[in-house]
């Protein structure tokens, strides 16, 4: 967290607290959504499961292993690929079952604020 709070930061950046209270309200209704998909009987499960896991399994290793020093760029273009993961992965468990869909779709607006928070720290700290 030490490099994090050493960054030039846009006004709008959520305040830290939020972090970890968005992901963890995220996650538990992603966790709800695979239950809901699980207890389903209709066709499409596997791939909903899979996009679930792919996007969560990106967001876990963006945050533990991507944001760095000198790791910026690569950290606001992996938020594009987990942007993108969680899309997939509210269509998917969407088309299995509506509600897990609408669980899961909170997740892409955090994720749209993470993505251009990447980037506007990448312009505001260039070279780091």
């Amino acid at each position: 967290m030490g490099f994090y709070v050493s960054l030039l930061k846009p006004s709008w950046t959520p305040p830290d607290w939020a972090f970890p209270a968005a992901w963890f309200t995220l996650w538990a209704l992603q966790a709800i959504a695979l239950v809901v998909v699980l207890g389903s009987e209709r066709t499409g499960r596997p791939a909903a499961i899979g996009a679930l896991v792919a996007q969560f399994v990106a967001a876990v290793a963006w945050q533990a292993v991507v944001f760095g020093p000198g790791r910026l760029r690569l950290s606001a273009w992996w938020l594009v690929a987990v942007w993108l993961l969680v899309l997939v992965a509210i269509v998917a468990v969407g088309r299995v079952e509506r509600l897990a869909g609408v669980l899961v779709a909170p997740t892409l607006v955090w994720m749209s604020v993470a993505t251009a928070l990447g980037f506007e720290l990448l312009r505001l700290n260039p070279g780091r």
